[in-house]
């Protein structure tokens, strides 16, 4: 969920902004040039004007042709950014219970219940996860699992009962 999370809000809705140069924007414009080279050439010879946006299937390429350390942090695996088995944590959290979550920590740290109450509902990324998986390649399949299986089997490690809803995708 990562990865299409990551996916959805670095890419999906914002095309590539010519008066705006950041490292998603160099990130974008890397997968067209690589993966669709016709539309990079019409976008170029547009002036950069026309609307441009790498899909999944390319973001799972991009992430698949370079070293995790290469990667932005919004990208890279879990054990690449905070090392859980180097470091010992007093907790691990799930982003998807993350109301109980809060609760856990916020009983461990006397904090009030309703100090974060009204934020806004995160979307439902594993909802989506059918839309955009099933129209990957049997080969960027197989990517997204090399990419993510150590996180996957950390994570089953603290919370087995959700080991059966992604194995069906990436299979």
């Amino acid at each position: 969920e990562r990865i299409l999370s990551a996916y959805r809000n670095k890419f999906e809705n914002h095309p590539i902004d010519p008066k705006v140069s950041g490292v998603f924007d160099e990130a974008k414009i890397e997968m067209i040039k690589k993966y669709r080279p016709k539309v990079y050439s019409r976008w170029e010879e547009s002036g950069r004007t026309i609307k441009v946006i790498p899909t999944f299937n390319e973001f799972i390429r991009y992430l698949d042709s370079h070293s995790y350390y290469e990667l932005d942090t919004h990208f890279r695996p879990l054990q690449y950014i905070c090392h859980p088995c180097v470091f010992q944590y007093d907790f691990y959290a799930n982003l998807k219970l993350m109301p109980g979550e809060f609760d856990r920590l916020f009983e461990k740290f006397n904090i009030p219940q309703n100090s974060f109450r009204n934020q806004p509902a995160a979307h439902d990324t594993g909802s989506l996860m059918p839309k955009y998986f099933t129209k990957l390649s049997e080969a960027e399949k197989k990517m997204v699992y090399r990419f993510v299986h150590q996180e996957l089997e950390f994570y089953y490690h603290i919370y087995p009962e959700e080991r059966d809803m992604h194995i069906p995708l990436l299979g």
